[in-house]
C-alpha cells in the first residue's frame, strides 16, 4: 500500500502537494544560525509532464560569481530590499528563470542548509509552477534548464555519498547521476532531505493508519 502511494505522489501534483503539506505540518524545521554566513533562498519549482512530477533546475554559467558551470535551484543571496527570504527565492526565480512570482503555489519551506566551501546558509522553499511555461533564462547567469523527473532523487542506485575534508571539516558529498549530469552539493543534499523527509513522512503514515486525502 506505502509503494502504491509513493508511486501516486511522484505522478500526481494534487497528491504530492498533500503529502509534502502534512509532512510539514506535522515536522520541526532546523533552522540553522546565521553566524556570519551569507543568507540565500531557493526555490525547487516542481511541475507535471507526461504523466510524471519533474523538478526544474539551472546549470549555472561561467560568468556568475559563485558555483560556476554547477547545477543548482533558481535562487541566490538576500538583498538588503529583500523583506525576507521567501521573496527573495521568488525574486532571484523571476530574475535568473523567468517564473513570476505570481505563478508559483508555495507549499513549504525545507530545513536550512549550510554550504561549506562558499559560506552561504541556504533556505528552501518548494513551490509549484504550472507547465507548459515559457520560460525566460538570463543567459548571464544560466546555461541551461533542466527539467528532472522526481523519481530520479527517489533511486537510491544514481545517489552516491562521500566523505570529503573541507576547510578541515568532514562533509558529506550527495551526488545524483542523470543523463550525463552530475547534480551534487548543496542541492543535492537538500533532493536527500526532500526525499526522506516524504518517505519517511509517508510511511508514518501508513503504519499509523492514517489512509485519507487524495493519496490514499
Amino acid at each position: 500500500m506505502y509503494l502504491q502511494k509513493k508511486e501516486k505522489m511522484l505522478q500526481s501534483l494534487p497528491c504530492l502537494e498533500e503529502e509534502l503539506s502534512r509532512v510539514l505540518r506535522n515536522r520541526k524545521k532546523t533552522v540553522l544560525p546565521v553566524d556570519g554566513m551569507i543568507e540565500a533562498a531557493v526555490l525547487i519549482p516542481l511541475y507535471a509532464k507526461n504523466g510524471r512530477i519533474h523538478v526544474l533546475l539551472t546549470k549555472r554559467s561561467e560568468m556568475v560569481e559563485h558555483h560556476r558551470g554547477e547545477i543548482s535551484f533558481p535562487g541566490g543571496k538576500l538583498d538588503p530590499e529583500d523583506p525576507d527570504l521567501l521573496t527573495c527565492a521568488l525574486r532571484e526565480a523571476d530574475e535568473e528563470v523567468g517564473i513570476a512570482a505570481e505563478d508559483v503555489r508555495i507549499i513549504g519551506e525545507l530545513d536550512d542548509f549550510y554550504t561549506v566551501a562558499t559560506n552561504f546558509l541556504v533556505v528552501p522553499f518548494v513551490g509549484i509552477i504550472p507547465y507548459p511555461y515559457e520560460f525566460s533564462p538570463c543567459s548571464r547567469e544560466i546555461a541551461d534548464l533542466i527539467g528532472v523527473p522526481l523519481d530520479v532523487f527517489f533511486d537510491s542506485d544514481r545517489r552516491s555519498e562521500e566523505l570529503w575534508i573541507i576547510k578541515g571539516q568532514t562533509v558529506e558529498i550527495v551526488s545524483y547521476k542523470w543523463k550525463g549530469h552530475n547534480i551534487w552539493g548543496a542541492t543535492a543534499r537538500i533532493m536527500k532531505h526532500f526525499v526522506e523527509m516524504l518517505e519517511n513522512g509517508a510511511s508514518c503514515a501508513y503504519m499509523g493508519g492514517s489512509q485519507e486525502g487524495t493519496c490514499r
